[in-house]
């Protein structure tokens, strides 16, 4: 096919590419949340052994910024934004720890492990910069927080059947084109029963990324069409953290309990509390020997070893700081068991990249933070109904995420680090949305 243009016919290719770029942001980010959520081992057959359907639409996410920001056109905003320059400026620190760790030497068996580990943060930046500076609506936030409540709802739907029935759903996501990579060994056992994983890689992950999409349900049971599939979808989405019997999602929940109060007041707290509540002991009734476990794992907090593990670390990653402050040995480089568990983002990214990565890593979460939260309650800044609630909904699952960072190495579990660079990037359309609508007022 071409197009006559000045009595020239117009390559195929090029119009390809203007029929790409005429398609919104939003729906290729919402695909992109939907790809995310499923199974991050099935990889392209002969695509290296590690290029998912996801990585490949992050990779078009970030290379459509690239080109939109150096050649300009396809409607992404060019103003300044602090979320986008904490997104670069993280970038650009873990770009300099990386040079300074292979400057000071890097094993040979670990570098294909430090290439994979920068290729995948790359990619998640580059959806979330896509995120930041191509959604100009609310209606188009709403569409990427519908294909990530989509597929994190299939997620803990599987996790909850697997529960129930040994039923392995994660078999039929195995596409025609794709080869399902092992796993490796998981420590699946919590109190004589199997965890969960649904379409996770464990059962900490399950937990955390479907608690994160918890409150971008709510916000589109309040704002979106088809209330009662986002009800829905809330009710199954507390399933995960259930059947994966998470401490980490369990703490999740209180936290979006605790920040849903000043949402809804007093009464209307107290009801959803009590459909939540009810979707809880629903399954205590059903699989009675899980709500035992559960209050077990809860109460047996201060005598689980899993817990004083964790604490004991912090001698170790003293020591490897002091040895390689700048630089760290290098992203993606932690190789464990040959080195201890950590279970802890920010000590991991201490000893991986030092004191540049993680004033970098806690910058990329402090920043959307500070923003998303100040959009909910600033009374300065003038915005609608539904930019509030969205900041709340953004706000509080990257909150849930910058917690979990803290229980689990989170960066190295490709649906977690996708979901959170991509709740940064929303915090930052947020913030674009926002100071538009307070112009315009």
């Amino acid at each position: 096919m071409t197009v006559a243009a000045a009595g020239r016919r117009t390559p195929a290719s090029t119009v390809a590419a203007q029929a790409l770029f005429r398609v919104s942001p939003h729906v290729i980010l919402g695909g992109y949340a939907l790809l995310l959520a499923l199974p991050q081992n099935n990889v392209l057959v002969g695509g290296g052994g590690g290029i998912t359907p996801a990585r490949v639409v992050a990779g078009g996410a970030l290379l459509w910024w690239l080109v939109a920001r150096f050649a300009g056109g396809f409607k992404l905003a060019v103003g300044s934004n602090p979320v986008r320059r904490v997104l670069l400026l993280a970038l650009g620190l873990f770009a300099a720890a990386d040079a300074i760790a292979f400057i000071g030497g890097v094993q040979d068996s670990r570098i294909s492990n430090a290439d994979r580990g920068a290729m995948l943060f790359v990619l998640a930046v580059g959806a979330a910069l896509l995120v930041c500076d191509g959604l100009s609506s609310t209606r188009a936030l709403r569409a990427v927080f519908a294909g990530a409540v989509v597929g994190f709802t299939f997620s803990a739907v599987a996790a909850i059947a697997q529960f129930g029935t040994g039923l392995d759903l994660r078999k039929l996501t195995v596409f025609p084109g794709l080869a399902a990579q092992p796993l490796g060994d998981l420590a699946l056992g919590r109190g004589g029963l199997e965890r969960s994983i649904g379409f996770a890689g464990h059962p900490i992950e399950l937990a955390a990324t479907t608690v994160a999409m918890l409150p971008l349900a709510l916000h589109l049971a309040r704002y979106g069409r088809f209330k009662p599939l986002w009800w829905t979808c809330a009710v199954l989405l507390i399933g995960g953290p259930l059947v994966s019997i998470s401490r980490t999602g369990l703490l999740g929940l209180v936290v979006i309990g605790v920040f849903l109060l000043p949402r809804y007041g007093l009464v209307r707290w107290l009801l959803v509390a009590g459909l939540l509540s009810s979707a809880v002991f629903a399954a205590g009734v059903i699989w009675p020997r899980l709500l035992d476990v559960l209050i077990n794992t809860v109460a047996g907090s201060s005598k689980d070893s899993s817990i004083w593990s964790r604490l004991t670390k912090y001698d170790y990653v003293w020591s490897h700081f002091l040895a390689k402050p700048l630089g760290g040995q290098g992203l993606g480089t932690y190789v464990a068991p040959v080195q201890p568990y950590l279970d802890n983002q920010y000590l991991l990214t201490t000893v991986e990249s030092g004191l540049p990565g993680l004033i970098g890593f806690v910058a990329l979460l402090a920043v959307p933070l500070w923003w998303a939260f100040r959009l909910w309650r600033s009374r300065t800044i003038e915005s609608p109904p539904q930019v509030r609630d969205a900041a709340w909904a953004v706000g509080v699952a990257l909150l849930v995420c910058t917690l979990s960072f803290g229980t689990y190495d989170g960066l190295a579990f490709p649906q977690m680090a996708g979901i959170s660079l991509l709740l940064v990037g929303c915090a930052g359309a947020l913030y674009r949305i926002a100071r538009r609508t307070e112009v315009a007022a």
